[in-house]
């Protein structure tokens, strides 16, 4: 059986793994909107036509770099947030609040992963292809999927206190002040 410890240790190595492929992903598929976009300019000038499917590949490139970007942004603290609140409430209530707003931020990220395997499913079901040979349940798949990591990330910030680590300098502060 694994301590808390442990499954503390083996929990920041997996959000490592999953950080190195979620990058690796966005980079590869950016990459390739770039590339492909740019071929088909190329094309359009050359033959005066578009080549087949780019369009098609493009858009589903761009909803990929989406979520895997939002699942990226919301592990790291780096999601849209409006702040309203944050800065009349005591400091006291800030931890407080931030597990309250995780923890819905993880419930609106779980409505929206089951409609989108609802959505998934029903594209399954319509037997769409999206390109080529792809189907269109293929593209769309990872609607459900990142919000599902979203909640994951969104659950796991709401048993911390809000502050985003990678915004704090060598003092330990966001803004390199110590408390007075």
């Amino acid at each position: 059986m694994l301590t808390r410890d442990e499954w503390s240790d083996l929990l920041a190595r997996l959000e490592q793994v999953l950080d190195r492929i979620e990058t690796g992903l966005l980079s590869t598929l950016l990459l390739g909107l770039i590339l492909l976009g740019l071929a088909d300019m190329s094309w359009r000038g050359l033959a005066g036509q578009s080549l087949p499917w780019v369009g098609e590949i493009m858009r589903a490139i761009v909803l990929w770099l989406t979520m895997i970007g939002a699942t990226l942004a919301a592990s790291r603290l780096r999601h849209v947030r409006i702040a309203i609140l944050v800065n009349r409430l005591p400091s006291g209530w800030l931890g407080p609040l931030h597990r309250i707003l995780m923890l819905i931020t993880a419930g609106v990220c779980l409505v929206l992963a089951w409609h989108g395997l609802r959505l998934a499913i029903l594209e399954r079901d319509f037997q769409g292809m999206a390109f080529a040979s792809v189907p269109s349940w293929v593209v769309v798949v990872i609607i459900p999927i990142g919000f599902v990591m979203m909640a994951s990330r969104f659950l796991a910030h709401a048993q911390g206190d809000g502050v985003d680590t990678e915004s704090k300098d060598s003092t330990g502060h966001a803004d390199g002040k110590s408390p007075s």
